[in-house]
């Protein structure tokens, strides 16, 4: 524990801050108790990783200042989907639903650190179970898949990902959390990017496990704090909608892992490059 860096601390404050102020019933800690705590989680990833040689703050602060803009750019795709008319106060909303949120233009601010947050988080998350993964699952024999089917998965991946857009349906949930990745990781691919198809490729099992891994546990964390949070969201969706762990439907859970992947592959294709991720 010593070797861990200064801010691992600092993270476990903001956070145990963040839950502490909700309860406390103000103001701020309502609003905020949910980006208060990512932000705090990031702390403590990124302070664990410095123990290792592979701390993003340390080593790459810029990067990951980047990578947060690419998280608001992502998260504000996939708002898209789920209320086109997600820039109206009052627009339809598809899957999930917010409750509790201050008026614009506190509102906006609120969107944007949260928001911030995501990619950062869920992506230090697989990089500090990455090397547990790769020891867990070897290596594999790997092989080059044909240019010929990469450009038809990313085809695929179009289709679906330009569907729900045009036919907005609570049915298309799945789609929207897979489209993406058929649609750029086979680019990244192509473009010599870091993507799960070039790790496979080379029989790097380790990221694209590490990748799932931190969607699953990333889930539970996310929606627990959502819980008790004052700003928060709920879900509709069609199949076991009312079996649910804190406020998403236990079946909504499985998305999370494809989730990490898709949000990997985007800021790949946006501004990934082969030294962030090393092995």
């Amino acid at each position: 524990m010593s070797s861990w860096a200064w801010w691992t601390w600092l993270g476990f404050g903001v956070i145990a801050g963040a839950i502490a102020l909700d309860a406390a019933g103000t103001r701020f800690g309502s609003l905020y108790l949910t980006p208060m705590a990512w932000t705090g989680l990031i702390l403590v990833l990124d302070g664990w990783l410095d123990a290792t040689g592979r701390s993003w703050l340390r080593n790459r602060p810029g990067r990951l200042a980047v990578m947060a803009v690419v998280s608001i750019a992502s998260w504000c795709l996939f708002e898209l989907y789920d209320r086109p008319r997600f820039w109206m106060a009052h627009g339809p909303e598809l899957w999930w639903h917010y409750h509790g949120l201050p008026p614009w233009p506190e509102r906006g601010i609120g969107y944007a650190w949260s928001f911030a947050t995501i990619t950062p988080a869920v992506l230090l998350l697989a990089e500090l179970l990455r090397p547990w993964a790769g020891r867990l699952l070897g290596r594999g024999r790997g092989g080059r898949a044909p240019d010929e089917l990469l450009w038809g998965m990313a085809a695929v991946g179009a289709v679906m990902a330009v569907l729900p857009l045009l036919w907005p349906s609570p049915y298309f949930a799945a789609d929207v959390w897979i489209a993406w990745i058929l649609l750029l990781d086979p680019l990244n691919r192509l473009r010599g990017r870091p993507s799960v198809i070039g790790d496979l490729e080379g029989g790097e099992r380790g990221r694209p496990a590490a990748l799932l891994a931190a969607g699953l546990l990333a889930g539970p964390i996310w929606e627990s704090l959502n819980w008790i949070a004052g700003a928060h969201w709920t879900y509709t969706v069609p199949f076991a909608g009312n079996l649910k762990l804190f406020e998403m439907p236990v079946l909504g859970y499985f998305g999370f892992a494809p989730f990490v992947v898709e949000c990997f592959a985007i800021w790949s294709f946006l501004a990934g490059r082969r030294d962030d991720f090393p092995v």
